[in-house]
């Protein structure tokens, strides 16, 4: 029996609009099957600050105990940011030139000389510093990915008063999450650790 012309395209088109909505649910279900693994995959953002907060406060601690005794003036203190697809970036500036003390009058230099080779040793010793602070520190960071990263970045201004010669110094220390989850606390590695770690001087 012959199927009539009308009926034949009312089947295609039946199955037309079949395949249609079998591929359309098929792309809404991969596509909210992508929503929620991005949306796993994403850290917390309240959680991700307060990891900031408390590395903040552990990292200020070891640059004011660094510069206690000497002429330095830590000019900005550390402050965090999370950036997505990135990581972690602190920052932190440093007059390395000489120290001012607050007066009711306004801010007085002091007059300790600060020579070059205080200014190398102090900067080396704060690097290694920072770098060990990274190293025993990782577990802060308990809302980043693996392939997360850390980044410190430290300016240091040599900053004196008009007429006078002055020049910068920017150190920037990167290492990813997964390093500091397998070497944490390892001082037995921390020769591996710096190796890993990606550190620029400018």
């Amino acid at each position: 029996m012959k199927v009539p012309g009308y009926t034949r395209m009312i089947l295609k088109s039946s199955v037309a609009v079949l395949f249609l909505m079998s591929t359309l649910g098929f792309s809404i279900l991969a596509h909210a099957a992508g929503k929620q693994e991005n949306a796993d995959s994403t850290p917390d953002y309240l959680s991700t600050r307060d990891d900031i907060v408390k590395f903040e406060g552990v990292a200020n601690g070891v640059i004011s105990n660094t510069f206690s005794s000497s002429p330095f003036a830590i000019v900005q203190k550390v402050k965090g940011v999370y950036l997505q697809e990135y990581g972690l970036s602190f920052q932190f500036l440093i007059n390395i030139q000489t120290a001012v003390v607050n007066t009711p009058f306004g801010q007085i230099r002091t007059r300790r000389g600060v020579t070059l080779e205080l200014k190398m040793q102090r900067i080396d010793e704060l690097k290694e510093k920072l770098i060990q602070l990274l190293q025993n520190n990782g577990e802060i960071f308990q809302h980043l990915r693996k392939e997360d990263k850390v980044s410190i970045v430290a300016f240091f201004e040599d900053r004196n008063f008009p007429g006078e010669p002055s020049a910068n110094k920017t150190i920037i220390m990167t290492v990813m999450k997964k390093d500091l989850d397998e070497l944490g606390h390892r001082t037995d590695r921390l020769k591996e650790f710096k190796q890993r770690m990606k550190i620029v001087e400018y």
